[in-house]
């Protein structure tokens, strides 16, 4: 069965704003049935790494924060650390990143939460439908204890999995730190022993005993993937081996993606921001031009469907397929592939443009 995708273009006036589309948008996948008085609400975004200019503009989540408060729901901002060093590695700095990014009380009057503890510790196991290649997902908690989720995403490419959209933000998003390790290698992490100064603070934060201190830093068989060391390690020292092949990642983000959809009583929300396509991930302290120009917004409560409707039309537009040319080493249509396999979402979709 097909999945309704609602789209929007970018086409205006200047007498028209595009927030209201994006309102329209909303309305028109169902926020006022699915989002109820009281209800908790994580608003999943992506607060972009600083020095990033292509991420989410804050300005495009008011449509969205102004039906929810109407209905007076209480939604929150979120987002989870990363598996990487940086400035979104744990929450001290990630709310300050976030703060500067513009996801802020001052600008949104909604609180800004990270999800998944202070550093990428808090996590809880939550099953996956039709699982072939992980046996759960290891969701940030405070996604996972919201009563209902609402993702947000801006679609762009994306140097390991071709493209991001809904169903990485829903993922790699969602997940805790060990999860994005999960997603991500098959091993421990390793430690560059050119770097390690033996300080020993991953030893003291590993809950496992699976370091030990001498000349540098071991990581031995004890370990669970946490990779709570890797956030700690003040010369980054610790590292993930990023060994899985591209297309077992897609595969694995799609099962935690799946994961995180079915966790609610009623389906999420997803709406896709198709401005500053851009080739790689918003996780760069920096980023390219656009691919493309900007194409416009959709909605749907099917993030297969959402993400596929995307990547058609953008590739339409472009007259080929800039994901591919972009990153030729892999295939974007895997997370396609691998949703249809274990019956997630649905590939075909009925696109409706609500400006006609």
């Amino acid at each position: 069965m097909s999945s309704v995708v609602y789209f929007s273009s970018m086409k205006s006036n200047y007498h028209k704003s595009p927030l209201n589309k994006i309102k329209k948008l909303a309305n028109r996948a169902g926020i006022t049935d699915l989002y109820e008085k009281d209800e908790i609400v994580a608003l999943k975004v992506h607060f972009g790494e600083l020095g990033n200019t292509a991420f989410l503009r804050p300005i495009f989540l008011r449509p969205i924060l102004e039906i929810l408060n109407r209905v007076k729901a209480k939604p929150f901002l979120t987002d989870t650390n990363t598996l990487y060093t940086g400035m979104r590695t744990n929450s001290v700095d990630h709310l300050h990143n976030a703060m500067l990014n513009g996801f802020n009380y001052s600008t949104l009057q909604v609180p800004v939460i990270i999800a998944d503890g202070l550093r990428g510790e808090n996590s809880v196991n939550i099953p996956i439908p039709n699982a072939i290649v992980c046996e759960s997902a290891k969701i940030a908690t405070d996604i996972a204890n919201a009563d209902k989720l609402f993702v947000v995403s801006h679609f762009k490419g994306h140097e390991m999995t071709g493209f991001g959209g809904a169903l990485k933000n829903l993922a790699m998003g969602c997940a805790s730190r060990e999860g994005k390790m999960d997603m991500h290698s098959d091993v421990r992490p390793s430690v560059n022993a050119h770097k390690c100064t033996a300080c020993g603070r991953c030893k003291i934060v590993c809950n496992w005993g699976a370091i030990t201190i001498s000349k540098t830093a071991t990581i031995d068989d004890k370990c669970t993937g946490c990779a709570k060391c890797i956030a700690t390690c003040p010369e980054t020292a610790i590292q993930s081996d990023f060994d899985v092949s591209c297309d077992m990642l897609q595969q694995r983000i799609v099962e935690y993606a799946s994961a995180v959809h079915s966790h609610y009583t009623k389906p999420p929300v997803y709406i896709n921001i198709l401005t500053s396509i851009v080739p790689a991930c918003d996780c760069h302290d920096g980023n390219d031009a656009p691919m493309i120009h900007d194409i416009g917004f959709m909605s749907s409560t099917d993030p297969v469907a959402i993400d596929k409707a995307s990547y058609d039309i953008i590739n339409q537009t472009a007259g080929k397929d800039l994901f591919q040319e972009a990153w030729p080493h892999l295939d974007p249509t895997d997370q396609f592939k691998h949703a249809e396999r274990i019956k997630f979402g649905s590939l075909e979709y009925k696109l409706v443009d609500v400006d006609k």
